[in-house]
């Protein structure tokens, strides 16, 4: 189980993000916004609402209730997410009780869970097809 934790990390996870922070450098350089780009092609949306979810190393005692939305520009969008929607909140659900209290506090540690949920949605899709995810509530208690 670590040696998949870890060659996800390394080979799909970290990638995603390098690409993410290349791309805005780039795109700070030409002076535009990076997202621009990603909202003129991503026009279909999914909604994901009440993640509720337990923090790691919480023993129960914190957790997360998040809700975002998914951004394509496939068109298919939402059937292909209902047809596998249960992976999808297997997935999400995953991904968002790995992290603990102090990780979510962290500066920047919502664009990486961002990243993250991106990148394993696509994995579970075995296709590009999630662009971009915007928060429409994170909370943590």
């Amino acid at each position: 189980m670590p040696a998949v934790a870890y060659a996800t990390t390394q080979f799909l996870i970290l990638p995603k993000i390098r690409g993410a922070m290349t791309e805005q450098k780039l795109h700070a350089a030409s002076g535009k916004a990076p997202e621009q780009h990603a909202d003129k092609a991503a026009k279909f949306s999914y909604d994901f609402d009440n993640l509720v979810v337990n923090l790691a190393g919480s023993m129960g005692t914190k957790y997360l209730k998040a809700s975002f939305t998914l951004l394509s520009s496939h068109e298919n969008l939402k059937k292909i997410i209902d047809e596998n929607k249960k992976k999808l909140l297997d997935t999400a659900i995953n991904v968002l009780s790995s992290h603990t209290m102090v990780e979510l506090e962290a500066a920047g540690a919502k664009n990486v869970l961002r990243n993250a949920l991106i990148a394993s949605f696509n994995q579970a899709l075995h296709s590009d097809l999630i662009e971009q995810l915007y928060y429409s509530d994170f909370v943590i208690q």
